[in-house]
């Protein structure tokens, strides 16, 4: 009785230590485009894994790896967006294994670039890869496919 006591403890701690990881994955998620929102890099920089990035961006270029850099580094390669207005929208998250989780998502908004183009109608589906590090979830990999026409959500 004490074992299986003990075993249905086990199980139920197992599955809540992975529902945490999904949320907190998805925490994670919204707190990195509340920081692209508004201009906070380091957060963004705190939220990248040490091992760099993989990246295929909505912009029809192709997958590129990137090392983590520095802060200022990742100030320069944004400071192309003057404004981003973006909302994750429909976010859910799958964990793969104890370290790895993948959230999918879309994101909705409006990007203002430097040189004063603008995507008013910014609409893309996201696959984000989290891995976990030493000092917590960070993201490892994403993947934008642009949705033109059609696709509207209802809420």
């Amino acid at each position: 009785m004490i074992k299986r006591l003990a075993l249905i403890v086990f199980a139920l701690s197992f599955q809540t230590a992975f529902a945490g990881s999904t949320e907190d994955v998805l925490g994670l998620v919204q707190k990195q485009w509340e920081a692209r929102n508004s201009n906070d890099y380091q957060t963004q920089f705190n939220l990248t894994s040490k091992a760099g990035s993989l990246t295929a961006n909505s912009n029809g270029t192709f997958f590129s790896e990137s090392e983590k850099g520095t802060l200022e580094q990742l100030a320069d390669d944004l400071s192309n967006i003057k404004e981003s207005n973006v909302t994750v929208r429909y976010p859910e998250a799958i964990e793969l294994s104890g370290t790895v989780v993948l959230a999918r998502y879309y994101l909705e908004g409006q990007i203002e670039f430097a040189d004063g183009t603008r995507e008013a109608n910014y609409r893309t589906r996201v696959t984000h890869i989290w891995v976990k590090e030493s000092d917590g979830w960070k993201s490892r990999s994403w993947h934008f496919s642009p949705l033109h026409n059609g696709g509207v959500h209802r809420d």
